[in-house]
């Protein structure tokens, strides 16, 4: 043999090594006896190397005595299972006849560990069953959702034919027996099936599509009611599917015409609210300046007389005068008073005291820590247990009146 053909040989022995160490099933070479002479690394890390004269039926776990009854049991260019272990583990062996430079009568054993297979496929086979649960579940809870739905639900084909629909739709339009295999058209008035007709010749979305002006359908009673109508256009594997979903709006527009009557009742109470309240507040204006013009006529007047009068006893009397003329303004007997502020909450007595030491609402509030909405409601409170409400009388006339007589 030449030196080229040495060289050959050596590059071709190189490049089968490179194959043989790239595998990652192992690969084990053996000599006619059934001996290991080679083996690559993941086959040498599996079984706890070194293999070399070990047989292959011994690292295999194969009760046998020599070569022949592990061929016999396992015959060349054919592929068997041979289990291992107690953990229900199992290797793949093809057994290879080898002639050549390795090992003259020997054979090549390719090897492969399916334990990784089996748990990619118990992997798989979870995946599946999950999926098939999920499957399962989600066809439950359409069906859940399909036959407790408040609107009427019908599915049909491509052809308006329906294919079911809910307890809903039977009721509305008539018994699942009698709509199943019918056209979903006979459904809606004549114009209306027109409409729904174009929609599902033309239709090319797959999104929900709710009709913007109401339909006319007929429901079992024969009367006509107006509906709302949804469809969605499903895409299956095979075919085409339409889903309605029809929403009966007779009570609907039942419910919106009493509120517009409502509505309108509400408003009219509210121009008769503003004329009260105007003639209220016209009232309240014609006792102020009631009030106003007698103390400009009679308290003023007196006011200014007592002032100027050097006599006691005329101050007095214009002082009684005045005394009394506020005492007709007030329009209550001080006899009252006493037992009118027993009816006064200890609150209600305290904003008193602050409205007769001449308090107005802010300060009384700031004084009392509480806002100023709260002490005008005690003040109306107050006018009312003490009989002013109507009267025209001021509160702190009154409170001033009864504690200086």
């Amino acid at each position: 043999m030449s030196a080229d053909d040495h060289g050959s040989l050596d590059r071709l022995s190189e490049q089968i090594s490179e194959v043989f160490e790239s595998f990652s099933d192992f690969i084990l070479f053996t000599d006619g006896a059934g001996f290991i002479c080679s083996a690559n690394p993941p086959a040498v890390e599996f079984f706890d190397g070194p293999l070399c004269e070990r047989s292959l039926w011994s690292i295999l776990g194969v009760d046998v005595s020599d070569i022949k009854e592990f061929v016999k049991l396992y015959a060349a260019e054919n592929v068997y299972e041979i289990p291992y272990g107690d953990g229900g583990g199992s290797f793949s062996l093809r057994l290879i006849p080898l002639c050549g430079p390795f090992c003259s009568e020997g054979y090549v054993a390719v090897v492969t560990n399916n334990a990784p297979f089996v748990e990619l496929h118990e992997t798989y086979e979870e995946r599946i069953e999950d999926n098939i649960a999920a499957l399962d579940d989600s066809v439950s809870l359409f069906n859940a959702l399909f036959e407790v739905a408040h609107d009427s639900t019908i599915l049909t084909d491509s052809s308006f034919r329906i294919l079911t629909s809910n307890p809903a739709s039977e009721k509305a339009f008539g018994r699942r027996a009698t709509l199943s295999g019918n056209s979903c058209l006979n459904i809606f008035s004549a114009a209306s099936s027109v409409v729904v007709r174009e929609y599902f010749e033309n239709c090319t979305a797959e999104l929900p599509v709710p009709f913007d002006d109401l339909l006319t359908a007929i429901n079992s009673s024969g009367k006509e009611i107006s509906v709302e109508l949804t469809l969605h256009k499903v895409r299956l594997q095979s075919d085409i599917v339409f889903h309605l979903v029809l929403r009966d709006m007779t009570n609907i527009q039942r419910l919106e015409t009493g509120l517009e009557e409502t509505r309108e009742q509400v408003d009219g109470m509210n121009v008769a609210l503003r004329t009260v309240i105007e003639s209220v507040e016209e009232e309240k204006r014609d006792m102020h300046e009631d009030f106003s013009q007698q103390v400009r006529e009679q308290i003023n007047p007196a006011l200014d007389r007592m002032i100027k009068e050097p006599l006691p006893q005329m101050r007095k009397s214009f002082g009684k005068f005045i005394k009394e003329r506020l005492s007709a303004l007030a329009g209550e007997s001080g006899d009252q008073f006493e037992d009118l502020l027993l009816q006064l909450t200890p609150r209600e007595i305290e904003i008193c005291r602050y409205i007769e030491a001449g308090k107005g609402s802010e300060h009384t509030a700031e004084l009392l820590a509480i806002s100023t909405d709260t002490v005008r409601t005690h003040r109306k409170n107050i006018r009312r247990k003490l009989g002013l409400r109507g009267t025209g009388t001021s509160l702190i006339s009154y409170l001033k009146h009864q504690v200086s007589s």
